[in-house]
């Protein structure tokens, strides 16, 4: 079973993080986190070592899979990744 994070943004500098294991059930919401990368660390730390990668989305679209230790321990660049991979995506389907 596929582990999956969901990030929303909720206003300018306010994300929720939901976990769920594929089925589209969630198990784990943590609301008003300041920033992408500390929702990526909270969601790493529910999954632990039960599972070795998570699929992630922000705002509905669906960006890729990383390793869940890689989630935890560099947050920042996978965030920064995300962001810019969220970015390519709405500049490609505006053009």
């Amino acid at each position: 079973m596929q582990a999956a994070v969901e990030i929303t943004r909720r206003g300018d500098r306010h994300f929720n993080a939901y976990v769920g294991t594929g089925n589209g059930t969630r198990h784990h919401a943590r609301e008003g986190l300041p920033s992408v990368a500390r929702c990526l660390q909270d969601a790493a730390a529910v999954l632990g070592r039960e599972f070795s990668y998570a699929t992630v989305s922000f705002d509905n679209v669906m960006i890729g899979s990383y390793p869940v230790a890689v989630m935890e321990y560099r947050a920042v660049e996978v965030a920064d990744e995300l962001m810019m991979k969220l970015s390519n995506r709405r500049t490609r389907h505006s053009a």
